[in-house]
C-alpha cells in the first residue's frame, strides 16, 4: 500500500466532524453554525473544519497522534529528520530558524535578494549581517542567485559566521545547484539555512529543480501554499541537520507559530503532501504540454514575450512563467490590462509580469489563451518610454547596527537629498517583498533612482511610510 495516499490529520478532522459534536469551546462559530447570514454560503462548510485542540485532534506544539504522523509522512517524502508544519507561513519558519543558528552581535552570510522575513528575523535577533550581492539576470532583468565565488570569499573573509542563508529559487523560479556552496560552509562548521519558500514541488522530480534538502541544506523552508494545492500560509519547515540544535528550533517554533493553530491549514498541509507524493510522470507531461502551448500563443502577440534565463547555471521552473513587456508598457500596466480580461498574475515589475501556473492541467485554456490575446491587443514593439535603472541590489551591509539604530534620532528628509546618509526605515517593493534598502544601510544614488523609477511606474511598497511625498526617514547626524 502507498502510504502517501493516507492523509491522517484530514481524515481524523472530518471524521471528528462528521459525528455532529456539540460545541462548548472555542472558535465562537461553533462550526460555522453562527456567523452573519451574508457569510454563510462561502464559509459555512468550511468552518465545520475550523476546530481546535480537543480529544483525538492532536496538539501541533506538542504533536503525539494524527499531527506527529502527518509530519512523519511528509518528512519520509522529502527524506528529511523531521518537518514541521507552520500554519504562520513561511515567514514563522524564517524567523525560527534563524533564531535557532543566529545570535546578537555575531556575523552571519546572507543572500541579499531574501525575503522580507529573514531582515526582520536578523533584526529581531540582533545579528550583524554580511550581505552578498546577487548576480542580476540580463534577460530577465532580475537579481538572480549569488554565486559560488562570492560565497567562498565571503566564508574565507568570515569563518565565525554562525550561519549561510540563502534563497533558492528566486521569485521568478530561478534555481542553481548548491551542493559546492553547501559544502564549502559545512567545511567550516556553517549550517545552511534556505528559504526555498517556491519550491515545495520540487520533490516531485524532474523536470523541475532539485531542492536544497538533495543538496544538503541544514533547514529548508518550503510555502507549500505557493504551488501546492494547500491553503494561504500553510509552510513546511525540514531539518537534516548535526549543524542545528533541533530543541532551539522547536522552541522557537512555539514561541512565534499561534497557540491556537488552524486546522483547516492543517490539514491542507496533509492534503497537499498526499498531492505532490502522487503526481506521476503523465501529470508533468500534461502540465508541461499546456504551458508550452501557452508560451506559444503568448508569443504570437507582438507586444510581449515569454523569457526564460539563458544564465547556463540557471534552471527554471516549469511552473514560472516570466512574460516580457516588447513595448511601451510597463509590466504594471501589462499586469492591469490583464486583470481587466479576469486574469491575475502573481507579481508585476518595471519589465514583467510573472504567472504561477498550477502543479494541475488548467480548465479551458483557449479561453485563457484567448482572454490574455484581448489584452495583449494594441501592443507593438517600440522601445521603452521610460529609462529605468535595473532592480539590481546594492553590495552594502548595514553601516550601524540594528540594536544600536533603534536608539538614535531621526529624521525625514527629501529622497533626492538623501544620498549618503543613513536610512532608518526599509523600503520593500511588494511583491516581490525584497527589500531593495534596509534600515542601516547607506543610501546611494543607485537606491534612490531605482526607487524615484518604481514610484513612476506604480509599483506598490511597504515601509517607507513617506514616500507618497518623496520623502525618506533616515538616521539624524
Amino acid at each position: 500500500m502507498n502510504k502517501q495516499k493516507n492523509t491522517p490529520l484530514y481524515n481524523a478532522l472530518t471524521q471528528h466532524v462528521s459525528a455532529n459534536p456539540i460545541s462548548f469551546h472555542v472558535p465562537g462559530h461553533k462550526y460555522g453554525t453562527f456567523l452573519p447570514m451574508q457569510a454563510r454560503e462561502n464559509y459555512e462548510n468550511l468552518l465545520r473544519l475550523d476546530v481546535t485542540e480537543l480529544s483525538g485532534l492532536d496538539d501541533l506544539h506538542h504533536p503525539e497522534t494524527i499531527i506527529a504522523e502527518a509530519q512523519q509522512l511528509a518528512a519520509e517524502l522529502y527524506g528529511v529528520e523531521e518537518t514541521f508544519f507552520l500554519v504562520n507561513g513561511s515567514t514563522v519558519g524564517n524567523l525560527a530558524m534563524i533564531f535557532a543558528t543566529c545570535e546578537e552581535h555575531k556575523k552571519v552570510i546572507v543572500q541579499r535578494n531574501c525575503h522580507k522575513s529573514v531582515i526582520h528575523a536578523l533584526q529581531l535577533v540582533g545579528a550583524a549581517p554580511v550581505f552578498l550581492s546577487p548576480e542580476f539576470d540580463e534577460t530577465v532583468r532580475v537579481a538572480s542567485y549569488v554565486s559560488f565565488d562570492t560565497v567562498k570569499e565571503a566564508i574565507e573573509q568570515h569563518p565565525e559566521a554562525t550561519a549561510l542563508i540563502l534563497t533558492n529559487p528566486n521569485y521568478y523560479g530561478m534555481s542553481v545547484h548548491l551542493a559546492k556552496i553547501i559544502k564549502i560552509a559545512h567545511s567550516r562548521g556553517i549550517p545552511v539555512l534556505v528559504d526555498e519558500a517556491h519550491g515545495a514541488h520540487f520533490v516531485a522530480g524532474p523536470p523541475f529543480p532539485t531542492s536544497a534538502i538533495a543538496y544538503g541544506a541544514d533547514v529548508v523552508v518550503q510555502s507549500a501554499h505557493k504551488t501546492l494545492p494547500a491553503m494561504t500560509m500553510g509552510s513546511y519547515l525540514h531539518v537534516n541537520s548535526s549543524l542545528v540544535d533541533k530543541e532551539k528550533l522547536r522552541y522557537f517554533l512555539q514561541v512565534f507559530q499561534s497557540s491556537s493553530p488552524s486546522y483547516p491549514i492543517m490539514a491542507s498541509l496533509d492534503l497537499a503532501r498526499s498531492y505532490v507524493a502522487n503526481v506521476v510522470l503523465e501529470d508533468i507531461q500534461h502540465i508541461q504540454a499546456q504551458i508550452d502551448q501557452l508560451k506559444e500563443e503568448i508569443n504570437e502577440s507582438e507586444g510581449v514575450t515569454v523569457v526564460c534565463s539563458n544564465d547556463p547555471l540557471v534552471m527554471t521552473d516549469l511552473l514560472k512563467i516570466t512574460i516580457q513587456t516588447r513595448s511601451k508598457c510597463s509590466g504594471y500596466e501589462l499586469q492591469r490590462r490583464l486583470e481587466q480580461e479576469g486574469v491575475f498574475p502573481e507579481l508585476a515589475d518595471p519589465f514583467n509580469v510573472l504567472l504561477v501556473y498550477p502543479l494541475a492541467p488548467v480548465k479551458d485554456l483557449p479561453t485563457i489563451i484567448r482572454k490574455m490575446k484581448q489584452a495583449f491587443k494594441g501592443m507593438h514593439y517600440d522601445e521603452r518610454g521610460i529609462a529605468f535603472v535595473p532592480y539590481s541590489l546594492m553590495d552594502a551591509s548595514p553601516s550601524i547596527s540594528y540594536r544600536v539604530l533603534a536608539k538614535l534620532p531621526k529624521k525625514v528628509v527629501l529622497l533626492e537629498k538623501a544620498e549618503g546618509l543613513v536610512a532608518a526605515e526599509t523600503i520593500i517593493p511588494y511583491p516581490p517583498g525584497i527589500p531593495l534598502l534596509c534600515m542601516g544601510e547607506v543610501i546611494c544614488k543607485g537606491h534612490i533612482e531605482q526607487i524615484m523609477a518604481l514610484k513612476q511606474y506604480g509599483a506598490r511598497f511597504q515601509g517607507g511610510a513617506y514616500l507618497s511625498s518623496y520623502q525618506i526617514e533616515v538616521v539624524e547626524q
